[in-house]
Order: structure tokens, then sequence, then C-alpha cells
């Protein structure tokens, strides 16, 4: 009895090797090299990996890459993408610097340290103070044509009122003046006070008299119907940035009654 007992127990052990045998074990996947051999600007290195042909992308540049993140410490990759696109300037300082290296069709690896990476506060599976290495295949890019620049010449203001609103007057106009109870129908172009940069352009812009700042208000009650001024509009006391002052170009197209709001 004993020996029948143990016949399935026997044949179960000596079955299972075959039945539950361990699938191999993947490898894991090794990755680059982590070391660069060319060294460029602020501490960024890189390798050409493959070189490209063509034209390079600028910062407003978006480009269209393969890429593959790795943190240098110990090879583990934390990120990858392909097709990935994005524009040049939003990316960490060490990657849009070697971006700016590359040609379509070149595959180059760059060893970024923190200080153009996430520095001291890392993020996500970057720690702090992180060296990074990507390999990064840039496939196509696209750049936006350069903003229009105003000339020299056009970009000062010749007079100032008493509240220190600057402005000049381009080209005189015969129609009548808006009152705070008018709506100004207006070209506009707004522009980097120092390089003439243009910021901002619009076309038949409707702006209450009453809803705009009172400095650009009391330009706009300068201007009749038909004239166009450039006016040099001051800070706020209150801002405390140190970006740029912009200036700015109206044409006053046309003066009509705000529209009653209906309750």
């Amino acid at each position: 009895m004993q020996k029948t007992l143990l016949l399935p127990v026997i044949f179960a052990i000596l079955s299972t090797p075959a039945a539950a045998a361990a699938e191999p074990v993947k490898p894991k996947p090794t990755s680059p090299a982590l070391t660069c051999k060319t060294t460029a600007a602020d501490g960024l290195t890189y390798t050409v990996i493959t070189s490209g042909k063509g034209d390079k992308p600028g910062t407003d540049s978006r480009v269209k890459v393969n890429y593959a993140g790795y943190l240098k410490a110990d090879g583990s990759e934390f990120d990858k993408g392909e097709g990935a696109q994005f524009k040049v300037g939003g990316v960490i300082p060490g990657f849009a610097q070697g971006l700016q290296l590359m040609q379509p069709g070149g595959k180059y690896r760059l060893c970024i340290p923190a200080a153009l990476g996430y520095g001291e506060t890392g993020t996500g599976p970057i720690p702090a103070n992180a060296d990074l290495v990507f390999e990064v295949e840039l496939l196509s890019f696209t750049t936006p044509p350069p903003k229009p620049v105003i000339a020299e010449a056009d970009r000062a203001c010749t007079q100032m009122t008493a509240s220190g609103l600057g402005y000049t007057l381009v080209k005189p106009g015969n129609g009548r003046a808006p009152t705070d109870a008018d709506m100004a129908l207006v070209d506009f172009t707004v522009f980097d006070a120092k390089s003439g940069v243009v910021q901002e352009m619009r076309e038949w812009e409707k702006i209450p008299l009453s809803q705009a700042t009172a400095i650009f208000g009391e330009g706009l009650k300068m201007m009749q119907t038909g004239s166009t001024y450039r006016f040099c509009m001051p800070k706020p006391a209150e801002a405390n940035d140190a970006g740029p002052e912009s200036n700015i170009m109206v044409s006053l197209l046309d003066v009509r009654p705000t529209p009653v709001a209906e309750d």
C-alpha cells in the first residue's frame, strides 16, 4: 500500500522541473558608454556617434528626436522617447546646448553635469546633483521666421506728459478724439524698447477706454482718428522685475460709443 500511495508523489516530484521550469532571465539592457570626448561650453561634453548634414537648430527651433537618458552614477535609464518633438529653448540647458551642435541625421552622446541639468533639486527619478548622459538622434527641425524689428530711429519718444508717458506723433489724424465713454478701434505693435524686436501685433483691436489702464487711456485720448502715435510706457511703480521695457505703436482707426451692457 505504501508503495502505491508514494507513486503519485514520486511522479509529481520527477515531473515538477519540466512542468515548472523557470523562464530564462532576460538580460538587463546595457547602458551606453558614459563618457564623452569633446568639451563644449559651460562644462558640457559630447561625443559624435554619427555625423549629420545641413543646418543646426537654434533656441527657437522645434526639433524631432529619438533619445534615451541615463544616470551617469549607475547607468540606469530614466527616460526615453522616439519621435519626440519640443522647442530647443524649453529643455534643460545642457540638452539645449547639445542639440544646437547637431545636424539632422546626426547622433550624439551628451554628458551633462548637474549644473546644466536638474541641479540641486532633481526631478522624478533623477536625484539631486545628478550628472546625466543622453544619446540623441536629431531627425529633423523647423525654425520660425525671425521676428520683425523696428528701425532704431523709430523706437524712442520725443515728448513726455506730466505723468511720465512718452510719445511721438508719427502721423496726424483729422477725426475726433476718444473719450472715456468711447471704444477705440486700433492697430498696435508692441516692441522691445532697446532691440526693437516686435513682441506682439494686433489689428482692429477694440479697446473701451473705461477698461484701459490710466496711462494707456491718457495716450488714446491724445489721438485723433486716422493718427498714429508711438508711446513709451513707464513701468508701474510696483513693478520690481528687471524685464525689458516695451514701447507701443498705435494707429487709431475709428472711435465708437462703448456699447451699454444689458442687464
